[in-house]
């Protein structure tokens, strides 16, 4: 993999991360995960040490930020340096689809304290903005760095697929995780 696309993965989703474990409550999954580690005492230092800045974040950087970060570390993996764009693209665009849909439907069926979560216009910002965003990263970088056409073999359209299955699992974990209790 290259630099850039490990650092259009990697760099977003830490961020997040980090938003979720210094301003987030301590009861989400990612800090239990980490309270079973050597990482508490640091982190909770760091945390007591974060919270005199809390005040200068808005709370859609706190509660909405990450959600985009994710679904632009998302969208960098399953789109940068691939042989077989457009169906990345499709499979990207209808993942971003899905999480607008669960947003809508957090509008009717959600609310403060449902694993469902609470209906949020931030986070259907974040959402987009993290979707155009890398979207018109990758597009730029695919145009710029076209595949060979010899690499669209059966083989290779197998070895994208399977990328993509590990690839959405991986990040409906990550996903996830952050909700659970």
């Amino acid at each position: 993999m290259k630099k850039r696309k490990l650092f259009l993965i990697f760099f977003p989703l830490i961020l997040g991360i980090t938003i979720y474990l210094l301003y987030r409550s301590r009861n989400l999954f990612y800090f239990k995960i980490l309270h079973t580690t050597f990482l508490k005492d640091p982190i909770l230092q760091i945390r007591t040490f974060a919270k005199i800045y809390r005040r200068f974040f808005s709370t859609w950087v706190v509660y909405s930020l990450p959600d985009g970060l994710w679904l632009f570390s998302f969208g960098a993996a399953l789109l940068i340096d691939r042989i077989f764009y457009f169906y990345n693209f499709v499979v990207f665009t209808s993942i971003f689809i899905f999480m607008i849909s669960i947003e809508f439907l957090q509008l009717f069926l959600g609310g403060h304290g449902t694993f469902i979560g609470t209906f949020d216009k931030a986070d259907l910002l974040c959402f987009t903005l993290g979707y155009i965003s890398i979207v018109l990263i990758s597009n730029y970088l695919h145009k710029s760095n076209k595949p060979d056409k010899t690499l669209f073999t059966f083989e290779n359209k197998k070895k994208e697929f399977l990328y993509n299955i590990k690839t959405i699992i991986i990040f409906a974990i990550l996903g996830v995780l952050p909700s659970l209790i």
